[in-house]
């Protein structure tokens, strides 16, 4: 994830539950500090330059997740979920 963060890349993040690491909150809340003409972010116990171009996509295979408020509000959740009704329209 750093080096997509350091270079605009997105990076996927597969099989999230009810929560996420407490780790990624200032990667998910855009923490970032400037220094000079750079954007830096403290990620873990470094310091590596931000990108505006970075995308972080999460994905679920939880059918009905529970996320946190607080997770809901960092994110934009989008329900992928295909139903029987929706395939038959």
């Amino acid at each position: 994830m750093r080096f997509c963060i350091d270079e605009g890349k997105p990076c996927l993040v597969e099989a999230i539950e009810n929560e996420v690491d407490p780790g990624m909150d200032p990667v998910l809340e855009r923490q970032y500090i400037i220094r000079g003409n750079k954007k830096k972010l403290q990620f873990g116990d470094q310091l590596i330059d931000f990108s505006d171009h970075f995308n972080l996509f999460m994905t679920s295979r939880l059918g009905n997740p529970r996320f946190s408020p607080e997770l809901a509000a960092k994110t934009t959740i989008i329900d992928f979920t295909v139903t029987l009704l929706g395939l038959e329209q």
